[in-house]
């Protein structure tokens, strides 16, 4: 902010300088400092009046819009659903059952069992144990040990060393490298081009179109409408009064008097005193008479009554016709219109145009190039090293040990035991059992119980419900919805435009004079 006032202040003060004509290279250049360049010489101060910029705050009302909301209540037209009584007349269907004796047979199962006796033989074992004796031969043998001299040869062996010398012959090769020449033939491709012309038969179509009629067959559907008898179900209302008796009575109030129960109380009974004799005495002093002796006695005493109040029912009985009303089913025929399609065929013609293609020959003539490809035979020269290997005989000495093994047989004696065995045979008896056994065939008889089925026919009753329904006519009463309109305060909410004053603080720039010091002469 202080650099743009700054230069506002320059700017008015260079302004002012032209108008006057007083302007000097120290003015344009430092903006009215001192003259640096200028210190030497004497220099005349002068003020020059310009107008600078000064900002100013400034408080000014500003209206502003304020949006409240404002409560209004209005009569709003509200629907409800009422119901009202009314009464309609039902056919109540009303299922009567009765009982019908149905006489059925049925075959009953009588089971009997009897003991029948049934006989069998059986094949009954018979073990016999016997004592036997079997005679055998063992061969037994005999050990019998006997010293023997036994004179055998052992060869001894004796070892001997010599030197000997052993020649051989060595083959040493001896190596030789040959230049010889190699010749070859290389066969050479030689490339021509040649130019022919080739020969082929396109088949081209030509294509005409011709009109041909086409017989189509078309099922064209035709209506016709007939009479149809149609059996249709009518119930037909059959009315019939009936009397009945309907109880009309009332409750009302009886009231009733209860006597007290009787109930035993102990009362005070006054006694006059007795002589032995049994006769009253004369009483004693001034108040004889008073001074009786008292006696409590058990004396019945009934309660006071009660009245009990209970609702009775007397009864009024009323008869009415009651009207019923039954529906008898009734088969009726009606014609109706039946409306029946049937198709018939129908033979159309129409031009269908046929696009025929037919093909021709055409030859042609493709010009092509061929390559053609011949080989030249040509003779080539190649040198290579041939290494030849010729061996050489030299005679070789190799001196070595000979070590010889010689056997000198030597004769030497041992004594041996001999064991010998003899066999001597031995008779033995073992004795053993034998078992056989043997079937002996024994009759034996069981009792079985064998059971017989006889059906015996019974005869049963049973009752059978038979179902009978009739429609009974009765007064129902049922709540019918009704609309009905009311109207009732809604209370809204809408917007209201206020407007209200607010004082804000403005910055406002002014110019101001203000002086300045000029530099009007340098030297």
């Amino acid at each position: 902010m202080f650099k743009s006032l700054r230069a506002a202040g320059l700017g008015v003060g260079a302004a002012v300088a032209l108008l006057t004509g007083s302007a000097s290279p120290a003015w344009a250049t430092y903006g009215g400092g001192a003259c640096h360049s200028c210190a030497p010489t004497p220099v005349v101060a002068t003020s020059v009046v310009a107008l600078a910029p000064q900002v100013q705050t400034v408080y000014q009302t500003v209206y502003e819009t304020v949006y409240e909301n404002e409560p209004v209540t209005v009569m709003e037209t509200r629907y409800r659903t009422a119901y009202q009584t009314e009464n309609y007349t039902v056919m109540r269907p009303v299922v009567e059952t009765s009982y019908v004796q149905r006489k059925y047979t049925v075959t009953k199962p009588v089971y009997q069992t009897v003991n029948q006796e049934r006989k069998y033989t059986v094949m009954k074992p018979v073990y016999q144990t016997e004592r036997r004796e079997r005679r055998y031969t063992v061969t037994k043998p005999v050990y019998q040990t006997v010293n023997q001299e036994r004179k055998y040869t052992v060869m001894k062996p004796v070892v001997r060393t010599q030197q000997m010398e052993r020649r051989y012959t060595v083959a040493k090769p001896v190596y030789q490298t040959k230049q010889m020449e190699r010749r070859y033939s290389v066969m050479k491709p030689v490339y021509q081009t040649e130019r022919r012309e080739r020969r082929y038969t396109v088949t081209k179509p030509v294509y005409q179109t011709v009109n041909q009629e086409r017989r189509y067959t078309v099922m064209k559907p035709v209506s016709e409408t007939v009479m149809v008898e149609q059996p249709y179900t009518v119930c037909r209302p059959v009315t019939t009064v009936r009397q009945e008796v309907v109880e009309t009575g009332y409750y009302e109030r009886q009231y009733t008097t209860i006597p007290g129960p009787v109930v035993e109380r102990q009362v005070r009974v006054p006694v006059s005193e007795c002589n032995e004799c049994g006769y009253e005495e004369r009483p004693r002093g001034l108040f004889g008479c008073l001074h009786k002796r008292k006696v409590t006695a058990t004396v019945a005493v009934q309660c006071p009554p009660r009245t009990v109040s209970q609702r009775v029912f007397v009864s009024r009985p009323v008869t009415r016709d009651v009207t019923e009303t039954r529906y008898v089913r009734e088969t009726m025929v009606r014609q109706v219109p039946v409306t029946r399609c049937r198709t018939i065929a129908e033979e159309r013609v129409e031009s269908v145009p046929v696009t025929t293609c037919r093909y021709v020959a055409e030859e042609r003539v493709e010009p092509y190039e061929v390559q053609t490809c011949r080989y030249v035979a040509e003779e080539r020269v190649e040198p290579y090293e041939v290494q030849t290997c010729s061996y050489v005989n030299e005679e070789r000495v190799e001196p070595y040990e000979v070590r010889t093994c010689e056997m000198v047989a030597e004769e030497r004696s041992e004594t041996i035991p001999v064991t010998t065995c003899n066999y001597v045979a031995e008779e033995r008896v073992e004795p053993y059992e034998v078992q056989t056994c043997r079937y002996v065939a024994e009759e034996r008889s069981e009792s079985i119980p064998v059971t017989t089925c006889s059906y015996v026919a019974e005869e049963r009753v049973e009752n059978v419900p038979v179902t009978q329904t009739r429609m009974v006519a009765e007064t129902a009463s049922r709540q019918v919805p009704v609309c009905v309109a009311e109207q009732v305060p809604v209370t809204t909410n809408r917007v209201v435009a206020r407007y209200v004053p607010r004082t804000i603080a403005v910055q406002q720039c002014t110019t101001v004079p203000v002086v300045v010091p000029t530099c009007m002469g340098c030297n």
